[in-house]
């Protein structure tokens, strides 16, 4: 409740009379208290998707207004190393172009940011291409592809550092645990982590080695060199999104991008 009237900025009694009132109107109770934990009740629940729907909708009247549909509020999930590679041209693109639309950015993991896009908690997000394939409503625009490689100090050549895994369960660690699993005998394992970012940084300061995807600002990096594994599959970087104009005005940023 507290966090509820943080997010509106009104006080919590505020929220409290609000949620009494609809109450009243709908004749359920829609939550249930045991002390100071408030948590839905099976009513609240059932209703749950269709508010969500009816806020998203909500949320697309001023794009329906703008006669290009780039207005309105925008929800972008972008996993960490698309957001320095990616973000910061894409957000001059559209305060260029379309300077109506209402940018919001969340940074997550392939597989959080998958799930809100899925639930209609964002409109569209740039991720690890998934495996499986996706609902009809999703479109998937593949971005690019980075192939994967060693990642080790460059002030040594030794093959007995430990390694410092890209997280086994991402969508994306996954393709590099397979490729470790049948070439490297008993890899010894500092540390586990779903951080591209941060294992890099942990390799250049001497602690280890790692097998990662090349992004473009891992050539940024200092202190590190990278060797290109070509016999593993490449990590795929994809767009999923539902097909709005503002879908298609990234996709198409994306081609030009990355032309």
């Amino acid at each position: 409740m507290a966090e509820a009237a943080r997010r509106q900025n009104l006080t919590a009694a505020a929220v409290g009379q609000r949620l009494k009132a609809l109450e009243y109107e709908l004749g359920q109770s829609l939550v249930q208290r045991a002390g100071a934990t408030v948590s839905p009740t099976s009513a609240c629940l059932r209703m749950m998707p269709r508010v969500q729907s009816i806020i998203a909708e909500t949320a697309l009247l001023t794009s329906d207004l703008a006669e290009d549909g780039l207005a309105g509020p925008y929800r972008l999930g972008v996993i960490s190393t698309a957001l320095a590679d990616h973000v910061t041209s894409l957000v001059r693109h559209f305060e260029a172009v379309a300077p109506n639309i209402e940018l919001k950015i969340t940074p997550g993991s392939s597989t959080r940011l998958f799930e809100q896009v899925t639930h209609s908690e964002l409109d569209a997000a740039l991720i690890v291409e998934p495996s499986f394939q996706l609902p009809k409503s999703m479109t998937v625009t593949a971005v690019e592809k980075q192939p994967f490689a060693w990642i080790i100090p460059s002030e040594t050549t030794s093959e007995e550092l430990p390694l410092i895994l890209y997280d086994r369960s991402s969508w994306g660690g996954e393709l590099a645990w397979r490729w470790i699993d049948k070439n490297v005998r008993s890899p010894n394992i500092l540390c586990e982590m779903d951080a591209p970012e941060t294992v890099a940084g942990l390799v250049s300061s001497g602690a280890g080695r790692a097998i990662l995807p090349i992004w473009k600002g891992l050539s940024k990096m200092a202190a590190i060199k990278t060797q290109v594994i070509s016999e593993m599959p490449k990590r795929s970087i994809a767009f999923v999104h539902a097909g709005s104009p503002i879908d298609r005005a990234c996709v198409k940023f994306f081609k030009e991008h990355l032309s």
